[in-house]
């Protein structure tokens, strides 16, 4: 692979093989970095000019950056190219694409080298007016090598200063605390540090709007309040999550800046399983929201609480045109209705007298799950006999669903994974892509699209 590399100051651009040019951008200091000076966009025209001749026509692009560097790179760029520019907010940073004539080019991030790599432990800020609470946790993260407690803010008005002193890698912040709530204060940190930010709750009804608000705003995700007597439990899921947070390239945006057209019409006599983990359920309302007013019926396992589930299944119910529920146990699988899975149980479709309904039950965890992905599309497989199934696995730390996905592939099931660069955690459909069990592997904003395509059992030959 040839590697061409050019630097001005802080500012790198790489050259990374034949067919793909990306050219990331690091600025010094605070997120707000200076627009280019003529020096700057003189050197990075006649780098892409000079790739360009190099290479022949640049068929894939990626820039990444802060939004005033981003935003002046756009405009000379449209003064070298004819090509379409789109530009896509990801974690506080502008992502530029270019689209070749005939459609749109993915960057595979496994093959990128990466201009930003951090060393070092990973930099805490905790954010609790609980004092027991921050003790608990500092005590949790004291047990890695890779974390480091830098700070410990007891109110909102403190973190902002906190921020700017420690440039922390990831926040934890909990739900409630005095002055305003988590989610009013990560509304505001949010767009301008672009942090990744677990939240702390105690996981009850009266929370579970508040945390779907906050995966809404940009959290990264959620963990329950640290209780002594499962404190072993949460301070593995903790410590996983917040390396996680760290690596995350794609951190939960409140708003698509991307406009992307709603699918027409799906055969509604198929059926859909969709699983997902971390950051699956925004993915999931990116995807339901796109879909029309009638949809073959869609059953979701969605690593969730208890609590949660039904909160979640109410919110994506007054998003969407058709019904979606939290699904209980003998419930009817009907068309024009999307079935969430209660957290804290299992879910599977049985075939009852030619008619398909739903039992939620207290089976074991799977996969240290309770719904697992891997449970539900397991037993779907038995349905491809009378019924067409499209499988979707989507964004997720782990890897449940994998090995049942490729059993729905390798009985008939037309099946998509969600690519990495769209993925917050791209573990469960990695996994799934690397054993083979993904036919299709697509951007979020065009897996609605693809769930359209393949509900049409001929799907395949099309593609042929």
């Amino acid at each position: 692979m040839d590697f061409i590399s050019i630097e001005q100051g802080k500012e790198q651009y790489y050259q990374l093989d034949e067919k793909a040019i990306v050219v990331a951008i690091e600025s010094s200091g605070k997120s707000v970095a200076r627009i280019f000076d003529n020096s700057t966009r003189h050197q990075l025209r006649n780098f892409l000019q000079k790739a360009s001749l190099s290479i022949g026509e640049i068929t894939q692009l990626k820039m990444v950056g802060p939004a005033s560097i981003v935003s002046g790179a756009t405009t000379i760029l449209s003064n070298i190219t004819d090509t379409p520019i789109k530009t896509v907010e990801r974690e506080g940073k502008l992502e530029l694409f270019f689209y070749p004539s005939e459609g749109r080019i993915r960057v595979n991030k496994s093959t990128q080298k990466n201009a930003m790599t951090k060393s070092g432990p990973i930099k805490v800020l905790i954010v609790d007016d609980s004092k027991t609470i921050r003790t608990l946790l500092s005590k949790i993260f004291a047990k890695s090598s890779d974390i480091e407690v830098v700070a410990m803010a007891e109110k909102p008005s403190e973190v902002e200063e906190l921020i700017e002193k420690h440039q922390p890698d990831v926040l934890t912040l909990d739900i409630h605390m005095p002055e305003m709530t988590g989610v009013d204060l990560l509304k505001i940190i949010a767009p301008k540090y672009r942090i990744p930010t677990i939240m702390v709750t105690s996981i009850s009804m009266e929370e579970g709007p508040l945390v779907l608000e906050a995966l809404e705003s940009g959290a990264f995700d959620y963990i329950q309040k640290p209780d002594i007597s499962e404190l072993a439990e949460v301070s593995k899921t903790l410590i996983q999550k917040v390396k996680q947070a760290s690596l995350s390239s794609n951190c939960v945006q409140s708003v698509s800046k991307v406009s992307v057209k709603k699918v027409n019409s799906l055969n509604t006599d198929s059926l859909v399983v969709i699983g997902s983990s971390t950051g699956g359920t925004n993915a999931i309302r990116d995807i339901l929201t796109k879909l029309p007013s009638e949809i073959p019926p869609i059953l979701i396992v969605q690593h969730i609480p208890p609590v949660f589930s039904k909160a979640f299944a109410d919110r994506m119910n007054s998003l969407c045109p058709f019904h979606v529920k939290e699904a209980k146990d003998g419930d009817t699988i009907e068309k024009n209705t999307v079935y969430v899975a209660p957290g804290g149980k299992q879910m599977k479709p049985l075939n009852k007298g030619g008619s398909y309904v739903l039992e939620i039950n207290e089976d074991e965890p799977v996969n240290r799950f309770k719904p697992s992905v891997d449970y539900m599309f397991k037993h779907v497989v038995p349905l491809l006999k009378r019924k067409h199934v499209v499988s979707v696995m989507l964004t997720g730390m782990g890897k449940d669903g994998a090995r049942e996905m490729l059993n729905l592939k390798n009985n008939g099931a037309l099946t998509i994974a969600q690519n990495e660069e769209s993925c917050v955690v791209y573990g469960m459909p990695k996994e799934a892509i690397n054993i083979g069990a993904a036919m299709a592997i697509e951007h979020k904003d065009d897996i609605a699209s693809k769930i359209a395509e393949f509900s049409w059992e001929n799907a395949i030959k099309k593609e042929a």
